[in-house]
Protein backbone atom coordinates (compact mmCIF):
# COMPACT_ATOMS: atom_id res chain seq x y z
CA UNK A 1 0.00 0.00 0.00
CA UNK A 2 0.92 3.38 -0.46
CA UNK A 3 1.12 6.32 1.66
CA UNK A 4 -0.08 10.01 0.74
CA UNK A 5 1.49 12.91 2.36
CA UNK A 6 -1.05 15.02 3.69
CA UNK A 7 0.22 18.83 2.42
CA UNK A 8 -1.95 20.85 5.22
CA UNK A 9 -0.74 18.39 8.17
CA UNK A 10 2.84 19.14 7.22
CA UNK A 11 2.56 22.78 6.51
CA UNK A 12 1.01 22.98 9.98
CA UNK A 13 4.19 20.81 11.43
CA UNK A 14 6.63 22.61 9.98
CA UNK A 15 5.12 26.23 10.98
CA UNK A 16 5.11 24.54 14.26
CA UNK A 17 8.91 23.61 13.97
CA UNK A 18 9.56 27.19 13.16
CA UNK A 19 8.15 27.83 16.47
CA UNK A 20 10.12 25.56 18.29
CA UNK A 21 13.10 27.14 17.07
CA UNK A 22 12.17 30.66 17.31
CA UNK A 23 11.01 30.13 21.05
CA UNK A 24 14.73 29.02 21.81
CA UNK A 25 15.40 32.80 20.97
CA UNK A 26 13.47 34.84 23.02
CA UNK A 27 12.87 34.83 26.67
CA UNK A 28 11.43 32.19 28.94
CA UNK A 29 10.79 33.12 32.68
CA UNK A 30 9.85 36.43 34.31
CA UNK A 31 12.49 37.99 37.09
CA UNK A 32 11.19 37.74 40.58
CA UNK A 33 12.84 37.45 43.73
CA UNK A 34 16.52 36.33 43.43
CA UNK A 35 15.56 34.79 40.12
CA UNK A 36 16.65 36.65 37.30
CA UNK A 37 14.86 37.00 33.57
CA UNK A 38 16.03 34.48 31.67
CA UNK A 39 16.14 31.89 28.41
CA UNK A 40 16.98 28.67 27.57
CA UNK A 41 20.14 30.02 26.00
CA UNK A 42 21.88 30.88 29.12
CA UNK A 43 21.67 27.83 30.51
CA UNK A 44 24.33 24.75 29.79
CA UNK A 45 23.98 21.78 28.71
CA UNK A 46 26.39 20.47 30.76
CA UNK A 47 23.95 20.98 33.43
CA UNK A 48 22.35 17.07 33.23
CA UNK A 49 25.67 15.66 33.67
CA UNK A 50 25.11 17.11 37.38
CA UNK A 51 21.82 18.18 37.19
CA UNK A 52 22.30 21.62 39.44
CA UNK A 53 21.42 24.51 36.94
CA UNK A 54 25.02 26.00 35.17
CA UNK A 55 24.88 29.68 33.35
CA UNK A 56 26.79 29.89 30.17
CA UNK A 57 27.95 32.58 27.85
CA UNK A 58 27.66 30.37 24.44
CA UNK A 59 24.89 29.54 22.53
CA UNK A 60 26.87 26.58 21.26
CA UNK A 61 27.08 25.18 24.65
CA UNK A 62 23.44 25.67 25.99
CA UNK A 63 19.72 23.96 25.67
CA UNK A 64 19.15 26.54 23.12
CA UNK A 65 21.35 24.97 20.17
CA UNK A 66 19.29 21.51 20.71
CA UNK A 67 15.66 23.38 21.08
CA UNK A 68 16.59 25.08 17.68
CA UNK A 69 18.50 21.75 15.61
CA UNK A 70 15.07 19.84 16.97
CA UNK A 71 13.33 23.03 15.54
CA UNK A 72 14.73 22.84 12.27
CA UNK A 73 14.54 19.04 12.18
CA UNK A 74 10.83 19.01 13.00
CA UNK A 75 10.60 21.83 10.42
CA UNK A 76 12.01 19.18 7.19
CA UNK A 77 10.43 16.54 9.01
CA UNK A 78 6.79 18.54 8.04
CA UNK A 79 8.05 19.24 5.09
CA UNK A 80 9.40 16.25 3.32
CA UNK A 81 6.39 14.36 5.35
CA UNK A 82 8.43 12.27 8.14
CA UNK A 83 6.42 10.60 11.01
CA UNK A 84 9.64 9.47 12.35
CA UNK A 85 11.30 12.80 11.95
CA UNK A 86 8.51 15.04 13.60
CA UNK A 87 7.73 12.48 15.91
CA UNK A 88 11.28 11.93 17.24
CA UNK A 89 12.50 15.78 16.96
CA UNK A 90 9.21 17.49 18.64
CA UNK A 91 9.34 14.95 21.49
CA UNK A 92 13.28 16.15 21.86
CA UNK A 93 12.30 19.74 22.01
CA UNK A 94 9.66 19.15 24.22
CA UNK A 95 12.01 17.51 26.75
CA UNK A 96 14.53 19.57 26.76
CA UNK A 97 12.16 22.48 27.69
CA UNK A 98 10.74 20.60 30.38
CA UNK A 99 14.14 19.65 31.74
CA UNK A 100 15.32 23.14 31.44
CA UNK A 101 11.95 24.54 33.37
CA UNK A 102 12.88 21.82 36.06
CA UNK A 103 16.53 22.51 36.15
CA UNK A 104 14.95 26.31 36.67
CA UNK A 105 12.65 25.30 39.44
CA UNK A 106 15.15 23.24 41.35
CA UNK A 107 17.79 26.35 41.63
CA UNK A 108 15.50 28.64 42.83
CA UNK A 109 12.23 27.62 44.28
CA UNK A 110 9.84 25.76 42.60
CA UNK A 111 7.35 27.84 44.29
CA UNK A 112 8.93 30.85 43.26
CA UNK A 113 7.92 29.10 39.14
CA UNK A 114 4.42 29.80 39.10
CA UNK A 115 2.82 29.30 35.22
CA UNK A 116 2.65 32.80 34.81
CA UNK A 117 6.10 33.54 35.08
CA UNK A 118 6.81 31.61 32.27
CA UNK A 119 6.97 33.64 29.01
CA UNK A 120 6.19 33.55 25.09
CA UNK A 121 9.69 31.73 24.74
CA UNK A 122 8.55 28.32 27.16
CA UNK A 123 5.14 28.59 25.72
CA UNK A 124 5.65 28.79 22.12
CA UNK A 125 8.57 25.62 22.33
CA UNK A 126 6.25 24.04 24.68
CA UNK A 127 3.36 24.18 22.56
CA UNK A 128 4.68 24.40 19.54
CA UNK A 129 6.69 20.92 20.09
CA UNK A 130 2.90 19.51 22.06
CA UNK A 131 0.96 20.10 18.67
CA UNK A 132 3.40 18.96 16.05
CA UNK A 133 3.98 15.59 18.12
CA UNK A 134 0.03 15.16 17.90
CA UNK A 135 -0.08 16.30 14.41
CA UNK A 136 2.45 13.22 13.78
CA UNK A 137 -0.14 10.87 14.18
CA UNK A 138 -2.47 13.35 11.38
CA UNK A 139 0.98 13.18 9.22
CA UNK A 140 0.02 10.76 6.70
CA UNK A 141 -2.71 7.76 6.01
CA UNK A 142 -2.75 4.73 4.23
CA UNK A 143 -4.00 4.81 0.57
CA UNK A 144 -6.14 2.37 -0.68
Amino acid sequence: MRQRHRARVGIFISLCGIAIALGAELGWVRARGKRPASGIKHAALSSLANWSYQDTGSFLRSFGLVVVIAGVLVFVGGVFGSRVATGLFSLVALAVAVLWIVLESIKYSAVDLPFSDLRIGALLTLGASLLALIGTAFLRRRQA
